[in-house]
């Protein structure tokens, strides 16, 4: 509690603006170069920064394998010379990607007191960093007035996705114009349901569609009240909207027991015990899933004289697939470029410095300049954009209000705002969603905590980054990264499409598939694309089962263009073959994906000469378990299969699946609900099966 107040004081002494010797916020970016040397007998990373005479002490210089290892590790220090660049030689693995850091600090005396400031530069590199067959799980989630009005829509987002290697699943969720904590449960149920249909190892992403029930929660921490994010108290305490409630998959620790009304003055914002609001300003648990959100519901401002608001509300959001359907197929390209208007020079928070921060390693530094929002963005564009300023609900001072923004057009595809009141993004008008519905792709509100987008170099989504924001420490960031006020608080959303990512360049698929059944089996061949041969890694094969469902032949990409596949079945199967090439991007080489080509063949049976029945693979994970128990059965052709739960005396406790088994079945069960002990999970074939103890704990 102790460390929580001095929070809330950081917080509330930054709202007075600090006129004197405030350093410019792209004084603590320190932008960095990274570049690959494979002349040496082990390949290095080589990584280059200027110096700035100003910082105080030597700098340190840090590394991680993103995705594996969770904090970094230092390397090394540089001590400053009469250089004006510095660098440093990191050796490196192929086929990992590398998570840079360097760090330094200096001093600034302010009103008579010395502040230090930390001053930080991030960046990944890697070697033919490798890319699955999938590029992970996407659940569209859609308001139920929206389905048929964006049939259409919803189709090519869904071609799209498939096209760049998702899996792509839709349910749908009743309309909720004000709050209802019933459609929140519900919503949140589809979502958790879906999460556990599928593999655990697989990146989700939930994107969220039309007016999909808001959750709200907070401002409270064990019972104390917190000063809210952007510092006005008491009028903006309360719940804010929360929609990583959505992407914990644990229920625990989310509590609906406090009052928060003295003072508080728009009606959403106020929370009482058994509301369905909940009390949490920080997380429980970590946030699993990527979730972005497209609501153009509640913009009166932008709905045109003559159409009524859904009509609007409508409109809206076919102009936003629109944009992401050109974006993403290239019909529309940014000017490879950024900007940062920043209207918060005096404060020693230094807002902007995400922008500084995050822009370098994608762009280049020298493609980073400070603008302003408008006019630059409504007769140009940008690739990213950062702006920040004093605020209302509807303006930021310095770079609009709503009537600036109902004119104009914001022509950029990865935004990011901050300011006062509007971070709270499901009131009327609110800056951060009609900049969404005039041109940008995304919006983050960003500065309350600091959001950090130089893995988007690597390949990584805008949902990839919003998760790791969402999940930083609440005390002391994410490793060495420069930590900020609110980290890990309940605010921190994502508006716009999770599954958006830099485009850095794109693979053709190959061309002329031919299949050809040979016997018991079915060979395809193909021709490869029109590209460098060396820039070609090799080739996926998938298979398209009956219902959609899509599996992957090859776990790793193949190098001859053929392939013969020994499913057996009589009919229509359908195949698909992706070009893994290499692109290049500031973060050196990584694999991309082609689209698919595909093609079908109608095969006849042939009899089956083996007599020996081949067992399903089945495995269970965690084991021993205390709750949610993971059971995989994999078999070697379409057939029967029954999974149960059993006693070590043949009992039957739960039957998991009873049905036929197209190919790899994945199920989930709970089993805090049964006694300790030693139990028996079983999988039947119709020719054979498989038993594997499962040990439950206390």
């Amino acid at each position: 509690m102790h460390r929580m107040r001095q929070v809330v004081l950081a917080i509330v002494a930054t709202i007075v603006a600090i006129q004197a010797q405030v350093p410019p916020a792209s004084k603590v970016a320190i932008p960095l170069t990274v570049t690959l040397d494979r002349s040496t007998p082990t390949p290095q990373a080589i990584i280059e920064w200027r110096h700035d005479s100003e910082y105080s002490e030597d700098y340190t210089i840090f590394y991680r394998q993103r995705g594996v290892d969770a904090g970094f590790r230092f390397v090394s220090s540089v001590r400053p010379t009469g250089d004006s660049i510095l660098r440093s030689a990191i050796e490196i693995s192929d086929g990992a990607l590398y998570e840079f850091a360097v760090r330094n600090s200096f001093l600034r005396t302010i009103n008579g007191q010395q502040v230090q400031f930390l001053a930080a530069g991030y960046a990944c590199i890697g070697y033919d960093v490798p890319i699955q067959p999938f590029r992970g799980r996407v659940l569209l989630v859609i308001d139920s007035a929206m389905v048929d009005p964006l049939a259409a829509e919803l189709t090519q987002l869904e071609s799209d996705l498939d096209r760049e290697g998702w899996r792509v699943e839709r349910t749908i969720v009743p309309r909720a114009e004000r709050f209802d904590a019933a459609t929140v449960r519900r919503t949140k149920d589809s979502i958790r349901a879906w999460y556990q249909r599928g593999s655990y190892d697989e990146p989700a992403s939930v994107f969220l569609v039309g007016r999909v029930a808001v959750p709200y929660s907070g401002l409270y921490y064990q019972g104390q009240p917190i000063v809210p994010p952007d510092g006005h108290n008491p009028d903006h305490r309360g719940a804010w909207p929360a929609d990583l409630y959505y992407g914990t998959m644990s229920e625990t620790g989310w509590t609906d027991e406090v009052t928060d009304t003295a003072g508080v003055v728009r009606a959403e914002n106020r929370n009482l015990p058994g509301d369905g609001k909940f009390d949490n300003v920080l997380l429980p648990s970590p946030v699993e899933l990527r979730i972005g959100r497209v609501d153009f519901f509640n913009l009166p401002r932008l709905t045109p004289q003559g159409s009524t608001d859904r009509q609007s509300e409508l409109a809206l959001l076919r102009d936003y697939f629109a944009r992401n359907h050109a974006y993403r197929t290239g019909a529309v390209r940014y000017t490879w470029a950024a900007l940062i208007d920043d209207n918060f020079k005096t404060y020693p928070e230094l807002f902007a410095r995400s922008g500084w921060i995050s822009f370098p390693p994608i762009l280049g530094s020298a493609n980073v300049a400070e603008e302003k929002w408008f006019p630059t963005l409504d007769t140009s564009s940008r690739l990213l954009a950062y702006g920040c300023g004093a605020g209302s609900y509807t303006s930021a001072n310095g770079i609009g209000g709503i009537n600036e923004f109902s004119t104009r057009r914001v022509n950029a595809a990865f935004t990011m705002l901050f300011g006062s009141y509007f971070g709270d993004w499901d009131s009327q008008n609110n800056l951060m969603r009609v900049n969404l519905a005039r041109g940008a792709l995304t919006c983050a509100w960003s500065g309350r905590p600091v959001w950090f987008l130089h893995p988007m170099a690597a390949g990584e989504t805008i949902g990839d980054i919003a998760m790791m924001v969402q999940n930083f420490s609440p005390f002391s960031g994410q490793s060495v990264y420069v930590s900020s006020n609110c980290q890990g608080w309940i605010h921190v959303a994502l508006l716009g499409d999770p599954t958006l990512r830099i485009a850095f360049g794109s693979i053709p698929p190959p061309t002329e598939l031919t299949l050809r059944q040979e016997g018991r089996s079915i060979l395809l061949q193909w021709q490869p694309p029109q590209m460098p041969s060396d820039s070609i890694v090799g080739y996926y094969v998938y298979r398209m089962l009956p219902g959609g469902r899509v599996i992957a032949l090859t776990p790793e990409p193949i190098a001859e263009p053929r392939f013969t596949d020994s499913y057996r079945v009589e009919g229509t199967v359908r195949y698909a073959v992706r070009t893994v090439g290499r692109v290049r991007t500031p973060s050196g080489i990584v694999w991309e994906l082609s689209p698919a080509l595909r093609s079908e063949i109608v095969t006849t049976s042939v009899g089956d000469t083996s007599s020996e029945p081949v067992a399903p693979m089945l495995a269970v994970s965690p084991n021993p378990a205390d709750g949610v128990v993971r059971i995989a059965v994999r078999t070697v052709r379409p057939t029967t299969l029954r999974v149960e739960i059993r006693t070590l005396d043949g009992r039957s406790l739960a039957t998991l699946f009873d049905g036929t088994a197209l190919d790899d079945v994945v199920l989930t069960w709970n089993c805090s609900a049964i006694a300790a002990g030693t139990y028996m999970v079983t999988a039947t074939t119709g020719s054979s099966g498989a038993v594997h103890r499962l040990v439950v704990v206390r």
